[in-house]
Protein backbone atom coordinates (compact mmCIF):
# COMPACT_ATOMS: atom_id res chain seq x y z
CA UNK A 1 0.00 0.00 0.00
CA UNK A 2 2.74 2.48 0.69
CA UNK A 3 4.45 1.81 -2.19
CA UNK A 4 1.43 2.41 -4.23
CA UNK A 5 0.64 5.64 -2.56
CA UNK A 6 4.49 7.06 -3.22
CA UNK A 7 4.39 5.94 -6.95
CA UNK A 8 0.50 8.03 -7.33
CA UNK A 9 2.81 11.41 -5.13
CA UNK A 10 6.10 10.61 -7.65
CA UNK A 11 3.04 10.93 -10.22
CA UNK A 12 1.70 14.14 -8.65
CA UNK A 13 4.84 15.83 -8.62
CA UNK A 14 6.22 14.75 -12.39
CA UNK A 15 3.07 15.85 -13.62
CA UNK A 16 3.35 19.28 -11.52
CA UNK A 17 7.18 19.78 -12.81
CA UNK A 18 5.85 19.23 -16.29
CA UNK A 19 3.70 21.75 -15.98
CA UNK A 20 5.79 24.15 -14.50
CA UNK A 21 8.45 23.50 -17.11
CA UNK A 22 5.60 23.78 -19.90
CA UNK A 23 4.58 27.67 -18.38
CA UNK A 24 8.02 28.66 -18.06
CA UNK A 25 8.96 27.45 -21.92
CA UNK A 26 5.64 29.30 -22.89
CA UNK A 27 6.76 32.30 -20.91
CA UNK A 28 10.03 32.20 -23.02
CA UNK A 29 8.37 31.92 -26.09
CA UNK A 30 6.26 34.79 -25.99
CA UNK A 31 9.32 36.89 -24.45
CA UNK A 32 11.40 35.69 -27.43
CA UNK A 33 7.94 36.38 -29.90
CA UNK A 34 7.00 40.10 -28.50
CA UNK A 35 10.22 42.07 -29.79
CA UNK A 36 9.83 39.88 -33.15
CA UNK A 37 6.58 40.93 -33.41
CA UNK A 38 6.81 44.41 -32.40
CA UNK A 39 9.01 44.95 -35.12
CA UNK A 40 7.57 43.11 -37.90
CA UNK A 41 3.87 44.07 -36.91
CA UNK A 42 2.59 45.57 -34.33
CA UNK A 43 3.90 45.98 -30.57
CA UNK A 44 0.48 45.87 -29.38
CA UNK A 45 -0.13 42.53 -31.14
CA UNK A 46 0.90 39.43 -28.46
CA UNK A 47 -0.51 42.01 -25.21
CA UNK A 48 -3.97 41.82 -27.44
CA UNK A 49 -3.26 38.15 -27.78
CA UNK A 50 -3.08 37.64 -24.15
CA UNK A 51 -5.56 39.88 -23.12
CA UNK A 52 -8.08 37.75 -25.79
CA UNK A 53 -6.81 34.46 -23.79
CA UNK A 54 -7.20 36.12 -20.81
CA UNK A 55 -10.62 37.40 -21.45
CA UNK A 56 -11.70 33.58 -23.11
CA UNK A 57 -10.45 31.78 -19.63
CA UNK A 58 -12.56 34.53 -17.45
CA UNK A 59 -15.83 33.50 -19.83
CA UNK A 60 -15.46 30.21 -19.27
CA UNK A 61 -15.33 30.57 -15.55
CA UNK A 62 -16.98 33.31 -14.44
CA UNK A 63 -19.29 34.29 -16.87
CA UNK A 64 -20.65 37.09 -15.56
CA UNK A 65 -17.57 38.68 -14.77
CA UNK A 66 -17.07 38.33 -18.96
CA UNK A 67 -20.22 41.29 -19.05
CA UNK A 68 -19.14 42.83 -15.97
CA UNK A 69 -15.66 43.63 -18.37
CA UNK A 70 -17.56 44.52 -20.81
CA UNK A 71 -19.33 47.13 -18.90
CA UNK A 72 -15.97 48.62 -17.32
CA UNK A 73 -14.57 49.15 -20.29
CA UNK A 74 -17.03 50.51 -22.60
CA UNK A 75 -15.59 54.13 -21.93
CA UNK A 76 -12.60 53.19 -23.72
CA UNK A 77 -13.99 52.01 -26.73
CA UNK A 78 -11.75 54.52 -28.72
CA UNK A 79 -8.83 54.17 -27.00
CA UNK A 80 -6.04 54.86 -29.24
CA UNK A 81 -2.79 53.46 -28.82
CA UNK A 82 0.40 54.60 -30.64
CA UNK A 83 -0.24 57.67 -31.78
CA UNK A 84 -3.14 59.08 -34.33
CA UNK A 85 -2.18 56.22 -36.68
CA UNK A 86 -2.47 53.62 -33.49
CA UNK A 87 -4.73 50.84 -33.10
CA UNK A 88 -7.99 50.68 -31.21
CA UNK A 89 -7.58 47.59 -29.65
CA UNK A 90 -10.86 47.92 -27.21
CA UNK A 91 -13.06 48.53 -30.12
CA UNK A 92 -12.14 44.96 -30.96
CA UNK A 93 -11.73 42.81 -27.55
CA UNK A 94 -15.60 44.16 -26.53
CA UNK A 95 -17.26 42.34 -29.11
CA UNK A 96 -15.73 39.14 -29.19
CA UNK A 97 -15.78 39.42 -25.37
CA UNK A 98 -19.97 40.17 -25.83
CA UNK A 99 -20.20 36.96 -28.40
CA UNK A 100 -18.02 34.63 -26.21
CA UNK A 101 -20.88 35.40 -23.63
CA UNK A 102 -23.47 35.28 -25.56
CA UNK A 103 -22.18 31.69 -27.13
CA UNK A 104 -21.98 30.14 -23.75
CA UNK A 105 -25.21 31.63 -22.09
CA UNK A 106 -26.53 30.02 -25.43
CA UNK A 107 -25.04 26.93 -24.49
CA UNK A 108 -25.65 26.75 -20.95
CA UNK A 109 -29.10 28.52 -20.59
CA UNK A 110 -32.47 27.58 -19.42
CA UNK A 111 -35.63 28.60 -19.07
CA UNK A 112 -36.57 31.12 -15.90
CA UNK A 113 -38.46 33.49 -14.39
CA UNK A 114 -36.39 36.62 -15.14
CA UNK A 115 -36.43 35.78 -18.88
CA UNK A 116 -39.75 35.42 -18.99
CA UNK A 117 -40.67 38.37 -17.08
CA UNK A 118 -38.06 40.45 -19.33
CA UNK A 119 -39.63 39.03 -22.20
CA UNK A 120 -41.89 42.74 -23.07
CA UNK A 121 -37.67 44.38 -23.03
CA UNK A 122 -36.75 41.79 -24.73
CA UNK A 123 -39.04 42.36 -28.01
CA UNK A 124 -38.72 45.72 -27.28
CA UNK A 125 -35.40 45.39 -28.01
CA UNK A 126 -35.77 42.80 -31.00
CA UNK A 127 -37.82 45.40 -32.79
CA UNK A 128 -35.42 48.46 -32.11
CA UNK A 129 -32.24 45.63 -33.40
CA UNK A 130 -34.33 44.57 -36.43
CA UNK A 131 -35.47 48.21 -37.71
CA UNK A 132 -31.55 49.28 -37.17
CA UNK A 133 -30.80 46.11 -39.60
CA UNK A 134 -33.68 46.68 -42.20
CA UNK A 135 -32.46 50.84 -42.41
CA UNK A 136 -28.46 49.70 -42.76
CA UNK A 137 -29.95 47.18 -45.91
CA UNK A 138 -30.93 49.64 -47.86
CA UNK A 139 -28.38 52.63 -46.55
CA UNK A 140 -26.94 55.70 -48.47
CA UNK A 141 -23.64 54.01 -47.35
CA UNK A 142 -24.34 50.69 -45.98
CA UNK A 143 -20.15 50.74 -45.36
CA UNK A 144 -21.19 53.54 -42.76
CA UNK A 145 -23.73 50.92 -40.81
CA UNK A 146 -21.09 48.58 -39.75
CA UNK A 147 -19.65 50.50 -36.43
CA UNK A 148 -22.94 51.10 -35.21
CA UNK A 149 -24.81 47.98 -35.87
CA UNK A 150 -21.44 46.31 -34.49
CA UNK A 151 -22.32 48.38 -30.85
CA UNK A 152 -26.20 47.63 -31.12
CA UNK A 153 -25.81 43.73 -31.66
CA UNK A 154 -22.76 43.91 -28.86
CA UNK A 155 -25.45 45.96 -26.62
CA UNK A 156 -28.53 43.60 -26.79
CA UNK A 157 -25.96 40.50 -26.79
CA UNK A 158 -24.71 41.90 -23.04
CA UNK A 159 -28.34 42.11 -22.80
CA UNK A 160 -29.27 38.67 -23.78
CA UNK A 161 -26.35 37.25 -21.91
CA UNK A 162 -27.00 38.98 -18.43
CA UNK A 163 -30.41 38.07 -18.83
CA UNK A 164 -29.35 34.20 -19.04
CA UNK A 165 -26.29 33.74 -16.95
CA UNK A 166 -27.27 36.25 -13.80
CA UNK A 167 -29.38 34.22 -12.24
CA UNK A 168 -28.63 35.25 -8.55
CA UNK A 169 -28.54 38.58 -6.90
CA UNK A 170 -24.52 37.93 -6.78
CA UNK A 171 -24.17 37.15 -10.56
CA UNK A 172 -25.99 40.63 -10.85
CA UNK A 173 -24.60 42.63 -8.39
CA UNK A 174 -21.18 41.23 -10.16
CA UNK A 175 -22.39 43.16 -13.18
CA UNK A 176 -23.40 46.30 -11.03
CA UNK A 177 -20.02 46.33 -10.05
CA UNK A 178 -18.42 46.01 -13.68
CA UNK A 179 -20.67 49.12 -14.66
CA UNK A 180 -19.53 51.60 -11.65
CA UNK A 181 -16.06 50.04 -12.62
CA UNK A 182 -16.93 51.94 -15.82
CA UNK A 183 -18.23 54.92 -14.39
CA UNK A 184 -15.12 55.31 -12.07
CA UNK A 185 -12.42 54.72 -15.13
CA UNK A 186 -14.64 57.27 -17.69
CA UNK A 187 -14.08 59.77 -14.50
CA UNK A 188 -10.76 58.33 -13.51
CA UNK A 189 -9.34 59.25 -17.10
CA UNK A 190 -11.14 62.67 -17.44
CA UNK A 191 -9.87 64.05 -14.06
CA UNK A 192 -6.22 62.74 -15.39
CA UNK A 193 -6.13 64.82 -18.12
CA UNK A 194 -7.48 68.15 -16.27
CA UNK A 195 -4.90 67.55 -14.30
CA UNK A 196 -2.30 67.21 -16.45
CA UNK A 197 -3.44 69.53 -18.77
CA UNK A 198 -3.78 66.76 -21.69
CA UNK A 199 -7.67 68.83 -22.85
CA UNK A 200 -9.47 67.95 -25.85
CA UNK A 201 -9.72 69.92 -28.93
CA UNK A 202 -12.61 71.55 -27.83
CA UNK A 203 -12.67 74.60 -25.98
CA UNK A 204 -14.66 77.46 -24.37
CA UNK A 205 -13.94 81.05 -24.19
CA UNK A 206 -14.48 82.10 -20.63
CA UNK A 207 -14.03 85.61 -19.13
CA UNK A 208 -11.47 86.32 -22.27
CA UNK A 209 -10.06 83.34 -22.50
CA UNK A 210 -9.49 80.17 -23.99
CA UNK A 211 -10.82 77.32 -21.46
CA UNK A 212 -9.81 73.59 -22.49
CA UNK A 213 -12.47 70.63 -21.93
CA UNK A 214 -11.56 66.91 -20.94
CA UNK A 215 -13.46 64.19 -23.04
CA UNK A 216 -11.69 60.99 -21.81
CA UNK A 217 -11.62 58.84 -24.42
CA UNK A 218 -14.45 60.03 -26.44
CA UNK A 219 -15.25 61.87 -29.53
CA UNK A 220 -16.06 65.11 -27.84
CA UNK A 221 -16.72 66.63 -24.66
CA UNK A 222 -20.68 66.33 -24.69
CA UNK A 223 -20.49 62.85 -25.57
CA UNK A 224 -18.17 62.22 -22.57
CA UNK A 225 -20.46 63.87 -20.29
CA UNK A 226 -23.36 62.25 -21.34
CA UNK A 227 -21.86 59.01 -20.23
CA UNK A 228 -20.60 59.88 -17.33
CA UNK A 229 -24.12 61.67 -16.14
CA UNK A 230 -26.36 58.39 -17.30
CA UNK A 231 -24.34 56.41 -14.96
CA UNK A 232 -23.84 59.56 -11.74
CA UNK A 233 -27.45 58.45 -10.42
CA UNK A 234 -26.64 55.09 -10.02
CA UNK A 235 -23.40 55.25 -8.60
CA UNK A 236 -25.61 57.58 -5.86
CA UNK A 237 -28.00 55.21 -5.21
CA UNK A 238 -25.53 52.43 -5.05
CA UNK A 239 -23.35 54.60 -2.21
CA UNK A 240 -26.36 55.85 -0.33
CA UNK A 241 -28.01 52.32 0.24
CA UNK A 242 -26.47 50.40 3.31
CA UNK A 243 -27.59 46.20 1.79
CA UNK A 244 -24.80 46.68 -0.63
CA UNK A 245 -21.58 45.25 0.78
CA UNK A 246 -18.87 47.61 1.64
CA UNK A 247 -16.95 47.24 -1.50
CA UNK A 248 -19.90 48.17 -3.45
CA UNK A 249 -20.38 51.21 -1.81
CA UNK A 250 -16.77 52.24 -1.75
CA UNK A 251 -16.59 51.50 -5.39
CA UNK A 252 -20.07 53.53 -6.26
CA UNK A 253 -18.62 56.60 -3.43
CA UNK A 254 -14.85 56.90 -5.75
CA UNK A 255 -17.05 56.85 -9.03
CA UNK A 256 -18.94 59.51 -7.48
CA UNK A 257 -16.44 61.43 -6.11
CA UNK A 258 -14.77 61.58 -9.85
CA UNK A 259 -17.67 61.63 -11.45
CA UNK A 260 -19.05 65.21 -10.43
CA UNK A 261 -15.66 67.38 -11.43
CA UNK A 262 -15.30 64.95 -14.67
CA UNK A 263 -18.73 66.28 -15.72
CA UNK A 264 -18.02 69.47 -14.25
CA UNK A 265 -14.85 69.83 -16.87
CA UNK A 266 -16.61 68.40 -19.61
CA UNK A 267 -18.37 72.09 -19.52
CA UNK A 268 -21.05 69.84 -21.24
CA UNK A 269 -24.32 72.36 -20.54
CA UNK A 270 -26.91 69.58 -21.75
CA UNK A 271 -25.18 66.81 -19.86
CA UNK A 272 -25.68 68.78 -16.70
CA UNK A 273 -28.84 70.23 -17.33
CA UNK A 274 -30.15 66.66 -18.18
CA UNK A 275 -28.60 64.97 -15.17
CA UNK A 276 -30.23 67.83 -12.86
CA UNK A 277 -33.41 67.63 -14.49
CA UNK A 278 -33.89 63.96 -15.53
CA UNK A 279 -33.07 62.35 -12.17
CA UNK A 280 -35.70 65.40 -10.40
CA UNK A 281 -38.05 64.30 -13.07
CA UNK A 282 -37.48 60.65 -12.37
CA UNK A 283 -37.52 61.56 -8.07
CA UNK A 284 -40.83 63.31 -8.53
CA UNK A 285 -42.53 60.56 -10.48
CA UNK A 286 -41.38 58.50 -7.55
CA UNK A 287 -41.24 60.31 -4.54
CA UNK A 288 -42.05 63.93 -4.86
CA UNK A 289 -40.56 65.17 -0.97
CA UNK A 290 -36.74 63.67 -2.34
CA UNK A 291 -37.08 65.98 -5.42
CA UNK A 292 -37.42 68.66 -3.75
CA UNK A 293 -35.27 68.28 -1.11
CA UNK A 294 -32.43 67.29 -3.79
CA UNK A 295 -33.38 70.51 -5.91
CA UNK A 296 -32.59 72.23 -3.16
CA UNK A 297 -29.21 70.66 -2.36
CA UNK A 298 -28.61 70.82 -5.93
CA UNK A 299 -29.14 74.85 -6.47
CA UNK A 300 -26.91 75.17 -3.24
CA UNK A 301 -23.99 73.27 -4.19
CA UNK A 302 -24.07 74.30 -7.69
CA UNK A 303 -24.05 77.65 -6.26
CA UNK A 304 -21.42 77.56 -4.49
CA UNK A 305 -18.99 74.99 -6.29
CA UNK A 306 -19.19 75.74 -9.67
CA UNK A 307 -16.31 77.33 -11.49
CA UNK A 308 -16.53 80.39 -12.65
CA UNK A 309 -15.74 79.38 -16.15
CA UNK A 310 -19.26 76.75 -15.88
CA UNK A 311 -21.09 79.64 -14.46
CA UNK A 312 -20.43 81.85 -17.49
CA UNK A 313 -21.45 79.05 -19.32
CA UNK A 314 -25.06 79.18 -18.22
CA UNK A 315 -24.85 82.85 -18.38
CA UNK A 316 -27.73 84.07 -20.63
CA UNK A 317 -26.37 87.29 -21.88
CA UNK A 318 -23.21 85.98 -23.02
CA UNK A 319 -25.26 85.08 -26.05
CA UNK A 320 -26.09 81.18 -27.02
CA UNK A 321 -28.16 82.28 -29.92
CA UNK A 322 -25.82 81.62 -32.66
CA UNK A 323 -25.71 77.85 -30.84
CA UNK A 324 -29.42 77.82 -31.13
CA UNK A 325 -30.09 78.75 -34.21
CA UNK A 326 -27.24 76.24 -35.82
CA UNK A 327 -29.33 73.58 -34.02
CA UNK A 328 -32.33 74.86 -35.64
CA UNK A 329 -30.56 74.27 -39.18
CA UNK A 330 -29.75 70.66 -38.09
CA UNK A 331 -32.93 69.71 -37.02
CA UNK A 332 -34.50 71.63 -40.40
CA UNK A 333 -31.98 69.48 -41.86
CA UNK A 334 -33.11 66.15 -40.36
CA UNK A 335 -36.90 66.59 -41.31
CA UNK A 336 -35.94 67.62 -44.72
CA UNK A 337 -33.82 64.03 -45.06
CA UNK A 338 -36.51 61.90 -43.52
CA UNK A 339 -39.21 63.83 -45.67
CA UNK A 340 -37.34 61.73 -48.56
CA UNK A 341 -37.19 58.58 -47.02
CA UNK A 342 -39.87 58.66 -44.54
CA UNK A 343 -40.36 54.65 -44.31
CA UNK A 344 -37.04 53.18 -43.01
CA UNK A 345 -34.75 56.53 -43.38
CA UNK A 346 -31.50 56.94 -44.91
CA UNK A 347 -29.82 54.11 -42.84
CA UNK A 348 -27.89 54.14 -39.52
CA UNK A 349 -24.93 56.65 -39.31
CA UNK A 350 -25.66 58.37 -42.56
CA UNK A 351 -27.23 61.27 -41.75
CA UNK A 352 -23.66 63.01 -42.62
CA UNK A 353 -24.37 61.10 -46.13
CA UNK A 354 -27.57 62.26 -46.47
CA UNK A 355 -26.75 65.91 -45.21
CA UNK A 356 -24.51 66.08 -48.26
CA UNK A 357 -27.02 65.42 -50.67
CA UNK A 358 -29.33 68.38 -49.32
CA UNK A 359 -29.17 71.81 -51.39
CA UNK A 360 -28.46 75.05 -50.13
CA UNK A 361 -32.40 75.99 -50.55
CA UNK A 362 -35.72 73.67 -50.47
CA UNK A 363 -36.43 75.29 -54.52
CA UNK A 364 -32.75 74.56 -55.53
CA UNK A 365 -31.17 71.19 -56.33
CA UNK A 366 -27.81 72.73 -58.15
CA UNK A 367 -26.10 73.33 -54.64
CA UNK A 368 -25.00 72.01 -51.78
CA UNK A 369 -26.71 72.54 -48.33
CA UNK A 370 -24.48 74.98 -46.38
CA UNK A 371 -24.39 74.45 -42.60
CA UNK A 372 -25.83 77.44 -40.57
CA UNK A 373 -25.58 78.89 -44.73
CA UNK A 374 -22.41 79.58 -44.26
CA UNK A 375 -20.21 77.11 -43.24
CA UNK A 376 -19.15 74.37 -45.75
CA UNK A 377 -19.24 71.54 -42.68
CA UNK A 378 -21.29 68.02 -42.99
CA UNK A 379 -22.77 67.26 -39.30
CA UNK A 380 -22.10 63.45 -37.91
CA UNK A 381 -25.78 63.32 -36.67
CA UNK A 382 -28.68 65.47 -36.04
CA UNK A 383 -28.12 67.00 -32.60
CA UNK A 384 -31.28 65.23 -31.81
CA UNK A 385 -32.02 61.58 -30.91
CA UNK A 386 -35.31 61.42 -31.47
CA UNK A 387 -34.84 63.28 -35.03
CA UNK A 388 -31.82 61.43 -35.99
CA UNK A 389 -33.70 58.20 -35.26
CA UNK A 390 -36.71 59.69 -37.36
CA UNK A 391 -34.25 60.79 -40.26
CA UNK A 392 -32.25 57.60 -40.53
CA UNK A 393 -34.33 54.93 -39.82
CA UNK A 394 -37.39 56.49 -40.63
CA UNK A 395 -41.05 55.70 -39.11
CA UNK A 396 -40.72 52.31 -38.41
CA UNK A 397 -37.32 52.74 -36.44
CA UNK A 398 -39.12 55.61 -34.59
CA UNK A 399 -41.96 53.19 -33.59
CA UNK A 400 -39.17 50.46 -32.68
CA UNK A 401 -37.42 52.57 -30.45
CA UNK A 402 -40.53 54.72 -29.05
CA UNK A 403 -41.19 50.80 -28.03
CA UNK A 404 -38.19 50.00 -26.61
CA UNK A 405 -38.04 53.52 -24.42
CA UNK A 406 -41.49 52.79 -22.82
CA UNK A 407 -40.75 49.08 -22.28
CA UNK A 408 -37.08 50.24 -20.46
CA UNK A 409 -39.06 52.85 -18.12
CA UNK A 410 -41.69 50.22 -17.62
CA UNK A 411 -38.94 47.55 -16.27
CA UNK A 412 -37.20 50.19 -13.83
CA UNK A 413 -40.67 51.62 -12.93
CA UNK A 414 -41.37 47.79 -11.76
CA UNK A 415 -37.93 47.50 -10.33
CA UNK A 416 -38.55 50.62 -7.69
CA UNK A 417 -41.34 48.43 -5.94
CA UNK A 418 -39.99 44.79 -6.00
CA UNK A 419 -39.13 43.83 -2.08
CA UNK A 420 -35.39 43.36 -3.14
CA UNK A 421 -33.76 46.87 -1.36
CA UNK A 422 -30.40 45.82 -3.44
CA UNK A 423 -33.12 45.73 -6.35
CA UNK A 424 -34.97 48.77 -6.21
CA UNK A 425 -31.45 50.98 -5.65
CA UNK A 426 -30.77 49.15 -9.04
CA UNK A 427 -33.85 50.06 -10.48
CA UNK A 428 -34.23 53.73 -9.07
CA UNK A 429 -30.95 54.56 -10.22
CA UNK A 430 -30.93 53.35 -13.41
CA UNK A 431 -34.40 55.17 -14.42
CA UNK A 432 -33.38 58.22 -13.37
CA UNK A 433 -30.26 57.41 -15.81
CA UNK A 434 -32.81 56.68 -18.16
CA UNK A 435 -34.49 59.84 -18.09
CA UNK A 436 -31.31 61.72 -18.14
CA UNK A 437 -30.21 59.83 -21.13
CA UNK A 438 -34.17 61.31 -22.50
CA UNK A 439 -33.37 64.83 -21.92
CA UNK A 440 -29.86 65.06 -22.98
CA UNK A 441 -31.14 63.31 -26.16
CA UNK A 442 -32.87 66.76 -26.57
CA UNK A 443 -29.13 67.54 -27.76
CA UNK A 444 -27.19 65.07 -28.54
CA UNK A 445 -26.61 61.45 -29.92
CA UNK A 446 -25.28 59.06 -27.78
CA UNK A 447 -26.93 56.11 -26.67
CA UNK A 448 -25.76 53.51 -30.00
CA UNK A 449 -22.33 54.40 -28.64
CA UNK A 450 -20.67 53.71 -25.60
CA UNK A 451 -23.08 54.25 -23.27
CA UNK A 452 -25.18 51.69 -24.94
CA UNK A 453 -22.77 48.39 -23.43
CA UNK A 454 -23.35 49.35 -19.33
CA UNK A 455 -27.50 51.05 -20.06
CA UNK A 456 -28.28 47.45 -21.62
CA UNK A 457 -26.63 45.24 -18.68
CA UNK A 458 -28.41 47.55 -16.07
CA UNK A 459 -31.87 47.17 -17.70
CA UNK A 460 -31.56 43.12 -17.97
CA UNK A 461 -30.61 43.38 -14.07
CA UNK A 462 -33.33 45.35 -13.18
CA UNK A 463 -35.68 43.15 -15.60
CA UNK A 464 -34.47 39.37 -14.37
CA UNK A 465 -34.38 41.30 -10.53
CA UNK A 466 -37.74 41.94 -10.95
CA UNK A 467 -38.80 38.79 -12.68
CA UNK A 468 -37.23 37.18 -9.90
CA UNK A 469 -38.92 38.86 -6.90
CA UNK A 470 -42.52 38.21 -8.63
CA UNK A 471 -41.91 34.21 -8.74
CA UNK A 472 -40.12 34.27 -5.28
CA UNK A 473 -43.26 36.29 -4.06
CA UNK A 474 -45.94 33.58 -6.01
CA UNK A 475 -43.80 30.83 -5.23
CA UNK A 476 -42.44 31.05 -0.99
CA UNK A 477 -41.69 27.34 -0.44
CA UNK A 478 -39.11 27.32 -4.07
CA UNK A 479 -37.67 30.86 -2.85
Amino acid sequence: MGVEVGKVEDQELTARLRLDVAALVGALGIAAAWPVSAYELSPFLIPALLAAAGSATLVLLRPEYGIAVVAALAPLTNLQLGGSQGMKPVQFLLPALAGGVVVYAALVGRERSGARAASGLSIAIFLFLGAAVASSVQALDPAETVKKLIVLLTAAGVFYATLEICRGQRERLVVVGGVLAGLLIAAGQGVLQQYLGQVGEYGIVADGSVVGRIQGSFGHPNQYGGFVAVLVPLATAVALTRGFAAPQRWLAGMALLLALPAITFTYARGAIVALVFGSLLWLAILRPRHALLVAVVVGLAATALAPAALKERFDPDEGTSGDITLRADIWSAALDIYSREPLLGVGLNNFGEAYRTLPTTLDSTSQRRLLHQSQVLVPPHAQNLYLNVLAEEGIIGFAAFACFAFAAVAACFRGVREADPLGRAVALGAGAGLFTLAVHSLLEVTLIGEVALPLFALLAVVASSAGSDREATRSPSRA
